[in-house]
């Protein structure tokens, strides 16, 4: 059994070891429920293996808590990968609609509706007719992605203005004036007072900031 280390401790051996800064769970959660799921990592490390996950996931909850986010096993894993800045992980909330950690041209195109079929076979470089964040973060593909604006789903950035990656109550107002308390509750799924990005871009949650 895996010997769970403190924090003080993981930072402590990292810093002896390697030359970068520990990864917290904190940098990879995107919904802000404290975990890191496996789309959630993909998302943060694009080229990150898949069968590395089971073995970090050490209790096999399939989500990544933070004492196991910091074990040496973990950071010396993550450490192989480049990280995406939290800033461009928004957009892939955006595009990847159902969190899966693969994109569909239909995902693509709610994102981007001008998207060509020949686009698309383009940034899907392995023919399986789904794009991986890998595929998604290929040069070849930003410089199409960058040929359009994002469709009619605004970012979280637009709406967090204090850089928290959150928006909370008054953010949500200031950009959807008229957003009453109701239904600001009923877009904040895990009742924790904020909308992340995948609340926000919940179908449902959509349905109504589209009142606004």
């Amino acid at each position: 059994m895996k010997r769970l280390m403190t924090t003080t401790t993981a930072i402590a051996a990292l810093t002896a070891g390697a030359a970068f800064a520990a990864t917290d769970v904190s940098a990879v959660d995107m919904d802000g429920d404290g975990f890191a799921t496996i789309a959630e990592v993909k998302a943060a490390f694009p080229a990150f293996e898949a069968e590395f996950f089971e073995q970090i996931d050490a209790n096999g909850d399939n989500r990544i808590g933070p004492q196991e986010m910091l074990e040496t096993e973990t950071q010396d894993i993550l450490a192989r990968y480049d990280m995406v800045p939290l800033e461009e992980r928004q957009q892939m909330i955006v595009v990847d609609a159902d969190m899966d950690g693969f994109m569909t041209v239909e995902e693509i195109r709610r994102a981007f509706p001008e998207l060509t079929d020949a686009e698309f076979e383009q940034i899907d470089e392995n023919d399986d007719n789904r794009v991986t964040y890998q595929e998604y973060y290929m040069t070849d593909a930003q410089d199409i992605m960058a040929r359009y604006t994002v469709g009619t789903v605004a970012d979280i950035a637009m709406i967090d203005t204090n850089g928290d990656s959150f928006a909370d109550f008054d953010e949500m107002v200031a950009y959807y004036p008229g957003l009453d308390a109701e239904s600001f509750e009923q877009i904040d799924m895990n009742g924790d007072n904020r909308v992340s990005s995948q609340e926000l871009y919940d179908p449902e949650a959509q349905s109504i900031v589209s009142r606004y």
